[in-house]
């Protein structure tokens, strides 16, 4: 699949999409290093993730050729009230749509949407080695704000986690 010439187009992702985005989390949670979370999402848990977004919190989709090519999301940073004004993003694409722009398509209208619902700061923790994702944050205007060192174990190693963050 090429994505050469083809155009994409974002929108808020609704029910349907479920089983498109559980597809694309459960490579990532199981076999790669993108996420610190192990656990796949039958079609039931990612409908009720889903369901848990509002429009403070969106899910994004990008569609190319008819097909989701990556999602992206808001959630909350902590539950706390002080909190309420800072998120955190998630970012996921689909490998046969890796290198296109999809990424930095979703990132671009998230970071928009995260302005328009009155957030002031975004935070990403990204696997310290997922240089891509890495990129593409600093690209937009994140910075590095620290490393947390061998927080997470997954698929027999420890994993330090960046954090990136973008104020406006």
């Amino acid at each position: 699949m090429s994505a050469v010439g083809t155009a994409l187009a974002v929108r808020r992702a609704r029910a349907d999409d479920a089983a498109r985005i559980a597809e694309i989390w459960n490579r990532e949670a199981i076999g790669t290093f993108a996420t610190t979370d192990t656990e796949p999402r039958d079609l039931a848990a990612q409908q009720a993730w889903l369901a848990g977004h509002t429009p403070e919190y969106p899910v994004i989709v990008a569609i190319a050729h008819t097909r989701i090519a990556g999602y992206a999301a808001l959630t909350a940073y902590r539950p706390k009230p002080a909190f309420r004004r800072t998120v955190e993003d998630s970012v996921y694409v689909d490998r046969a749509w890796r290198g296109h722009g999809v990424g930095r398509l979703l990132l671009t209208h998230l970071i928009e949407l995260a302005v328009a619902a009155g957030h002031h700061s975004m935070l990403a923790r990204i696997t310290a080695d997922n240089q891509a994702s890495r990129r593409l944050h600093e690209a937009l205007g994140f910075r590095l704000v620290g490393v947390e060192e061998e927080v997470a174990f997954k698929l027999g190693r420890w994993i330090d986690v960046a954090t990136y963050q973008h104020r406006w």
